[in-house]
């Protein structure tokens, strides 16, 4: 009865057999993560015995795990751009699971991401590379947002009509001298209103200066400041603190430090631009490890210069710490003796019966009687005793001198010694190596704890209500103290490969316990520690013994007769020896490795000018032209340089002026755009004719087969005649009665000389239809071919009877974007048995 009752309240395992069948191979398809077979199989399990809990359970997690692996699997086809499939993938996963949110909100954002496709490829003619339709309206935001940062501009350069070095030789007023320079380079003079000029000429004898360094020359000698206002205009005013305080430009800049970890370094990085920099605009943010600067562009590029230098990746050690403890322990003991402990022989009265004795028991205080009674055995009687003190006694037997006549040899007894044979030999060896590994960055402190934590008491309190029987325990407070091994280290890498280490090795274990504060008290532990502390300066590799303890014991114990074991050989016979031998060592070793070692260029060492003390200004050599390499040849100039030619294009073939357009790409799941004119017919008026020698055939290969129900076809689109082929978009229509299109894969043509062929395809089974857009990668040239296969169509056969495949659009292209006449392609008719 009980039995029913307990399992009338728990779940069972199966209900019924074909329920737990169903069951079994879903927790099969499970373990291998097939979850939409597992959840079918749990669904079916569930029919068969729906308030099973197991199966719901089972379902459950199935139905979960089997929407988001379709929702991962729609993210992936996503981000290659394949916007349809992706769409098809996340309706899946809603269908299977319609709680999930993440479903939901990837087919919207899907959704918006295929109607921004679809005007894009109606104001443009052409689809946007994967990469750009891959992009969620949120990630398309932030690369408008990207885009507008990115036309932001920076402080104007100056850039002069002559940039070669000239020399100048002039002499006149201030305002003059500057307006030559202007003349020179090809730029305009704007002077400040309230400009102030010596009333003394002045005289410029300059030698290969560039416009730049002599605008510096003429500045620091008439005490004025210019600053660019474009790349061919610059303004002068005075320089003083006022003048520079109005027209000086201010920057902002965030620095992401990249190589900070602390809080703290923070501060002193903050403090160090702050001091450094002479700017006061420095805002920290701690959680990202960045800073915000604003101020002068001088002075913010100094902070540049700056954190470039510092913000280096820190250095890394990693530490092998050796722990070796090696214990002996050799035990001998040798006897063969007799009496080997000593000669003890004792003699017991043990009167006979009829013989009257006493018990006599005297003390040095005072003294008792004992009446006794019966017969008496050994040193033993029973009695009564009363008034017994003192703090010593001895107990004997009294006979009555009447009965000393009686007394002979039979009431004494004695023990003979005995003969010891005793050889034994004990040799212990313990050996303990820890050799734990810790890794530390540049001057940041590592610890490490191996062991245990074990509870110390620390001190106790009085409660206050006070009882009997309230436990010791119950007031008193404990800590934990680790008991390993103990490593404390800081370590810094210098110079040479060489290592600075401060360090901390705390080697302890529990030795026993001492009982505290009575029967009832706390049992304290005792700790045998070996502590070292010590700051040494080692190679990287070398081994480094920074502590070592011997310990070593020697007992001997000899025992036997006196006398009698000191007669030369026969002593052994009345005596016993033992030796006991022990050894501790430990030894503790440590062996640096550096992992990241600091790098230092010379950019980070070199010395450069930042201006005078009143004020911040840097300088900057003239940029060296970029050099590029066209055939092995650099160019005189780079604005004359032609365009370096593609990877895998014939030499002196250069890229194309566009991309050849593609046709746009019907989405399963949406309504089609409303129907207009195909965007490869040609505008009213031009020539439909194609290029001379650009004419080619279409075909299927084979154009009649024949499968049975459940069978395979495989079927190839074959162009010929063809050259410079770019592009082959084309729309398949098939019987969805008879056939299904399981795959379609680019063939070799386009694929001839190495590049990977690009393929976007949309495949609607339902509707009988499929779009397969086939490009090259832009940029590349045509590919030519007397016949081969640009696409390979799998089809699986539904229903028996004859189907038919028909090519229902196809716009063959070459790398201009000219189109290339094909002609009507005949239909494929597969016969399905």
């Amino acid at each position: 009865m009980a039995a029913a009752v307990l399992g009338a309240g728990l779940p069972l395992e199966a209900r019924t057999a074909k329920g737990d069948k169903f069951y079994a191979a879903g927790k099969s398809h499970e373990n291998k993560k097939e979850w939409d077979a597992a959840l079918e199989n749990y669904q079916k399990a569930i029919g068969e015995d729906p308030a099973d809990i197991l199966y719901q359970m089972g379902c459950d997690r199935a139905r979960f795990q089997a929407s988001q692996m379709h929702v991962d699997a729609g993210r992936k086809i996503r981000a290659s751009g394949q916007l349809g499939e992706a769409l098809l993938e996340f309706q899946k996963a809603y269908v299977i699971n319609p709680g999930s949110i993440t479903a939901g909100q990837e087919i919207g954002e899907t959704n918006q991401m295929i109607l921004r496709e679809r005007q894009r490829v109606e104001q443009t003619g052409r689809q946007t590379p994967p990469e750009v339709r891959a992009l969620t309206p949120y990630q398309e935001a932030q690369r408008r947002d990207g885009e507008r940062m990115g036309r932001l501009l920076a402080l104007p350069e100056l850039k002069p009509a002559e940039s070669n070095p000239v020399d100048l030789h002039v002499t006149a007023k201030t305002k003059k001298v500057f307006e030559t320079i202007g003349k020179i380079g090809g730029i305009n003079v704007l002077f400040d209103p309230e400009y102030t000029e010596p009333t003394n000429q002045i005289t410029v004898d300059l030698q290969k200066a560039t416009v730049e360094e002599a605008l510096d020359y003429v500045g620091v000698i008439t005490k004025s400041y210019w600053k660019a206002l474009s790349a061919n205009a610059i303004f002068i005013c005075n320089d003083n603190q006022n003048k520079r305080k109005d027209y000086e430009d201010l920057v902002t800049k965030v620095f992401y430090l990249q190589n900070v970890f602390q809080p703290t370094e923070l501060q002193e990085i903050q403090q160090i631009l702050r001091t450094g920099c002479e700017i006061t605009r420095v805002f920290q943010y701690s959680a990202g490890f960045s800073l915000v600067v604003r101020g002068e562009a001088d002075r913010v590029e100094l902070c540049s210069k700056l954190l470039r230098d510092i913000d280096r990746p820190k250095s890394e050690i990693l530490v092998d710490v050796l722990v070796m403890d090696a214990t002996t322990t050799f035990s001998r003991q040798i006897t063969a003796a007799i009496a080997s402990a000593g000669l003890n022989v004792p003699a017991t009265f043990t009167p006979r019966a009829g013989i009257q004795v006493q018990q006599n028991s005297s003390n040095s205080t005072s003294t008792s009687s004992t009446t006794s009674s019966g017969t008496a055995s050994g040193t033993t009687s029973s009695g009564t005793t009363s008034g017994t003190t003192g703090s010593s006694s001895t107990t004997g037997t009294m006979v009555p001198l009447a009965n000393l006549g009686r007394i002979s040899s039979a009431d004494f007894a004695t023990t003979l010694p005995g003969a010891l044979l005793q050889a034994a030999l004990s040799d212990s060896r313990s050996k303990v190596l820890q050799a734990p590994q810790i890794r530390a960055v540049d001057n940041i402190k590592s610890t490490m704890n191996i062991g245990e934590r074990v509870p110390v008491a620390t001190g106790s309190y009085q409660p206050g209500v006070s009882g009997v029987g309230v436990s010791s325990l119950v007031n008193t407070q404990f800590s934990y103290q680790d008991v390993g091994v103990n490593v404390e280290m800081l370590a810094r890498v210098v110079e040479n490969d060489e290592i600075y280490m401060h360090l901390k090795i705390d080697v302890s274990q529990i030795d026993g316990y001492q009982s505290q504060g009575g029967s009832e008290g706390v049992s304290e532990p005792i700790f045998g520690q070996r502590k070292i502390e010590q700051d040494l300066r080692v190679k990287e590799g070398e081994v480094a013994l920074i502590g070592g303890v011997t310990k070593q014991q020697d007992d001997l114990t000899v025992t036997g007769i006196p006398g009698l074991m000191k007669i030369p050989f026969f002593g052994k016979l009345f005596s016993g020896r033992s030796a006991d031998h022990s050894t501790d060592e430990m030894m503790i070793v440590l062996i640096p490795h550096i992992i990241r070692r600091p790098q230092y260029t010379e950019d980070n060492l070199r010395t450069i000018a930042v201006g005078t003390a009143s004020a911040i200004s840097l300088r900057h050599a003239p940029a060296k032209p970029m050099e590029i390499v066209v055939d092995g040849q650099i160019p005189a100039r780079v604005d004359s340089a032609p365009a370096p030619p593609l990877p895998g294009a014939p030499q002196g073939m250069a890229a194309p002026a566009t991309a050849p357009p593609v046709a746009a790409p019907e989405f399963p799941g949406l309504p089609r755009p409303p129907a207009g004119p195909p965007a490869t017919a040609p505008p009213p008026g031009a020539d439909s004719a194609p290029p001379a020698g650009k004419t080619a055939r279409i075909r299927f290969n084979p154009l009649q087969m024949e499968t049975g129900v459940g069978g395979v076809a495989t079927v190839s689109v074959v162009l010929e005649g063809a050259s410079d082929v770019a592009s082959a978009p084309m729309a398949i229509h098939f019987d969805p009665a008879r056939l299904r299109l399981d795959d379609a894969t680019a063939g070799e043509l386009l694929a001839s000389d190495g590049q990977v062929p690009m393929l976007n395809k949309s495949i609607r089974n339902d509707a009988g239809t499929a779009t397969l857009l086939l490009n090259r990668p832009p940029g590349l040239p045509g590919v030519s071919s007397p016949a081969g296969v640009l696409v390979k169509l799998s089809f699986h056969a539904l229903s028996p009877g004859a189907a038919t495949v028909a090519i229902s659009s196809l716009a063959v292209r070459d790398s201009q974007g000219q189109p290339i006449s094909t002609g009507s392609p005949a239909d494929l008719t597969i016969n399905i048995r």
